[in-house]
């Protein structure tokens, strides 16, 4: 062996909390049918990244991105040296990695931010676990637990949510060499054993093979069991003190079955993939997807018959969007090969050979929100396996408008109407809006906090009916579309489903209130604007310069990230200033010197540049030439009232 189906969710999901001024809870303004993801990972383009040497094997396992100008992958080469290799947005380089003694590669590798990243695996041939971490500078040799009596500990794979909290898994031994489950915690300081994995009652032995973590307080692992003469798929969830296995598929008939990764976006959807072998001991394709409560296994496309198909890793980037990678061939050469799942079913992903390649293998893949999925492996070059790198954009394209009385404007082949209030009575008016990552859905927020959900986003809470010190004034999706924030103008922050607190301002005298938030690449932090352009970091948002210390013509009203890990601030005359100032997203453009017929409102951040909008629903695209495309806007248009915000 080689290393729900999720119904698509009813076009409109709640408000709660008396926004609407004469809907009852559990109900919503006019609404379409849910379409399906609006990107997916369907095209991949190979590339070859540096190679320690072209007379040697060496192979890529796994990656992490931070974001598009940081990523990390991690693997063996030389025959047993752990290999390294960071990304900088351009180019790959070998980066220098502690050795520590034969036999030792690295299997997983996961970032919170580009400042701290955690790599595991094995040396001595899977006799010590190996865990290598990362500081933004340097990596570091760190010490995790080889549980007592053990004469085998590995790590399979890792997730880290934070600096300070890190789940990694894979095995111990017993006293009769028996593999046994092993997960453990990072808490900042110290990694520990989380409590005992469970070996389920009749199995004999088990491995864990993947892992993801929504908060310290649940955690989907997957992998397999011995049963006795078989060796059958294995998952469990970890609350954050114990552990339970709900059951997982396993083909009949079938000669052995395994999970070797799994992704979650929130508690309610995880798509789990790995192989099985059929009747004819052929290997097959496994994927199953979990809806809250249960695994099912669903329909993939597999190769002819006499082939042997396998899936190494699984990325979602949303519950409607996902991109599963592995291998297909009859041993020898093997091809790459990989799934998306678009919400509804699983399709045959393109991956290209390398000119240069003879057989190809993917072993790992992540997924950036609106930028791109990237899958790892290895190809075969002169006879040696040569690290291998393919890429899949996930962009979306178009844009929405959202007005006061909750009115939408869709513009752009990506981004379809879904649904709307205007025309709905409203306690509170609409503040803004956020898209979910696969552009199938949308939140509105009103300023009381009220949330109301169309398409793919699902409702988890909101402040509405509940009393708030300063008024909602955005909002912001998780980068897996399973939770959001709220922002109140006193930098108040409000965390809905797997969206994590990590700080506030709201107990901090403000020079100029909140008017906007956005989100960090990988979801683990975010930033506050203020109207005077004060901004303010959290989790793994990096500080990145402000127009606090500024006079300004006009107040900051919004702002915006981009994939590389800046962000641009605009003000109501159309000012753009972008941050870092050096190395930075480049200043495209702006309507600082024009005369407006409205102010400007908001902005969108996209691939190629970035849209301005007026209060009116004009746009206005930077760069002038050659910039993103430009799909309408309501400036000619009577409005019942105003627009407050464009979401690309």
């Amino acid at each position: 062996m080689r290393s729900i189906a999720r119904s698509v969710v009813l076009a409109a999901v709640l408000a709660v909390g008396g926004s609407l001024a004469t809907l009852g809870a559990g109900q919503a303004g006019a609404s379409i049918p849910t379409p399906p993801a609006q990107v997916g990972a369907t095209n991949f383009t190979p590339s070859l990244p540096t190679s320690p040497s072209t007379t040697q094997d060496s192979q890529f396992y796994s990656i992490a991105c931070a974001n598009s100008s940081f990523c990390v992958s991690v693997g063996s080469e030389d025959v047993g040296n752990p290999l390294i290799e960071q990304w900088n947005g351009s180019s790959w380089s070998v980066a220098t990695v502690p050795n520590p003694g034969a036999a030792s590669e690295l299997l997983s590798v996961s970032c919170a931010g580009p400042s701290f990243c955690v790599a595991v695996g094995d040396f001595n041939g899977a006799v010590s676990p190996l865990v290598d971490q990362w500081n933004g500078s340097t990596w570091t040799q760190v010490t995790p637990v080889n549980p007592a009596g053990s004469s085998q500990t590995s790590f399979n794979r890792v997730d880290c949510l934070s600096a300070t909290w890190c789940m990694a898994i894979g095995f111990s031994t017993d006293l009769a060499a028996n593999r046994l489950p092993l997960a453990e915690v990072w808490n900042g300081t110290t990694w520990s054993i989380a409590s005992n994995a469970v070996l389920p009652a009749g199995a004999t032995a088990g491995e864990l093979r993947g892992v993801s973590c929504v908060s310290g307080s649940w955690c989907m692992v997957s992998g397999e069991q011995t049963v006795g003469a078989n060796t059958v798929s294995l998952t469990e969830v970890w609350n954050g003190s114990t552990w339970t296995v709900p059951p997982s598929p396993n083909p009949s008939p079938g000669t052995f079955s395994n999970l070797a990764s799994v992704s979650c976006t929130g508690s309610g959807f995880c798509a789990a993939v790995g192989e099985y072998g059929d009747s004819s001991h052929n290997n097959r394709n496994l994927v199953a997807t979990w809806n809250g409560t249960s695994w099912t296994q669903n329909t993939v496309p597999d190769g002819p018959d006499t082939a042997n198909d396998s899936l190494s890793a699984v990325a979602c980037f949303s519950a409607t969007a996902c991109s599963a990678v592995g291998d297909r061939g009859t041993f020898s050469p093997f091809s790459a090969a990989a799934l998306s799942w678009n919400g509804m079913s699983w399709t045959t992903a393109t991956t290209p050979t390398p000119a240069s390649s003879t057989s190809n293998v993917l072993l790992g893949v992540t997924c950036q929100t609106n930028w791109s999925c990237i899958a790892v492996g290895f190809g075969v070059i002169g006879g040696f396996s040569q690290p291998l790198a393919m890429t899949a954009p996930i962009a979306r394209n178009g844009y929405r408008f959202d007005a006061t009385d909750g009115g939408i404007f869709a513009y752009g082949p990506g981004a379809p109407f879904i649904g709307s209030l205007g025309g709905t009575p409203l306690n509170a008016p609409i503040v803004g809006m956020a898209v979910m990552p696969a552009g199938d859905g949308y939140y509105l927020v009103a300023s009381d906090g009220g949330v109301f959900a169309y398409g793919s986003a699902i409702f988890f809470g909101s402040r509405g009916g509940q009393p708030l010190n300063k008024p909602i004034v955005g909002m912001a999706v998780t980068a897996d579309g399973a939770g959001y924030w709220l922002v109140a103008s006193d930098g108040g922050i409000f965390a809905y489903g797997d969206a994590q607190f990590h700080g506030s301002a709201g107990s901090l005298p403000l020079n100029k209130p909140v008017v906007g938030m956005t989100v960090t690449p990988d979801g683990k932090g975010y930033w506050f604007v203020a109207s005077d352009g004060g901004i303010f970091s959290y989790g793994d948002a990096v500080f990145q310069g402000s127009t606090g210390s500024l006079v300004l013509n006009k107040p900051v009203v919004g702002m915006a990230a981009t994939t590389s890990g800046g962000y641009y601030l605009v003000a109501t005359d159309g000012g753009v200033f972008a941050f870092p100032t050096k190395g930075g997203p480049p200043f495209l453009g702006s309507t600082g010197s024009m005369t407006l017929n409205k102010p400007i409102v908001g902005m969108a951040a996209v691939a190629g540049g970035y849209y301005l909008s007026g209060s009116d629903g004009g746009v206005f695209t930077f760069p002038t030439s050659g910039g993103p495309t430009f799909y309408g806007s309501t400036g000619s248009i009577v409005l019942n009232k105003p627009i407050v915000g464009i979401a690309g």
